[in-house]
C-alpha cells in the first residue's frame, strides 16, 4: 500500500504554480517526493486558482535571470581589475629592480 503525500492546500498551489509557471509535472513531483500522478490531479483541481501565484513566480524567476546577468558582468569587471592590478605590480616590481640597478642609495629613500 502506497503512503499518501499529505500536505496543506497552500503548498498544493504553490507546488501547482511551479508547473504552470514552466516547470515539468514530473521534475517538480520528484522535487517534493511525490507522484506525478498526484501533482498533475492537483494541477487539474487548482489551476483556476493560482493565477497571482504564477505571475509571482515568473516575475521571480525575470528577477533571478537579472541577478545572474548582473553577477556576470561584475565577475568579468572583477577579472579585469585583478588582471589590471597584477599588471601594475609586475611594473611596480620592474621598476624597483631597475632602480636598484642604476642607483641604490635611492632604494633606502624609498623604504
Amino acid at each position: 500500500m502506497k503512503r499518501r503525500f499529505r500536505c496543506p492546500v497552500t503548498v498544493k498551489r504553490e507546488l501547482v504554480a511551479e508547473v504552470l509557471a514552466g516547470y515539468r509535472v514530473e521534475a517538480v513531483a520528484r522535487q517534493h517526493g511525490m507522484s506525478p500522478s498526484t501533482l498533475s490531479t492537483w494541477v487539474r483541481q487548482y489551476q483556476d486558482e493560482v493565477g497571482d501565484i504564477v505571475v509571482r513566480k515568473q516575475d521571480e524567476a525575470k528577477q533571478m535571470k537579472l541577478d545572474a546577468a548582473s553577477l556576470h558582468e561584475l565577475q568579468n569587471k572583477y577579472k579585469e581589475a585583478m588582471k589590471l592590478l597584477g599588471e601594475k605590480e609586475l611594473e611596480n616590481n620592474i621598476l624597483k629592480d631597475l632602480l636598484k640597478k642604476t642607483n641604490p642609495a635611492a632604494l633606502k629613500d624609498l623604504k
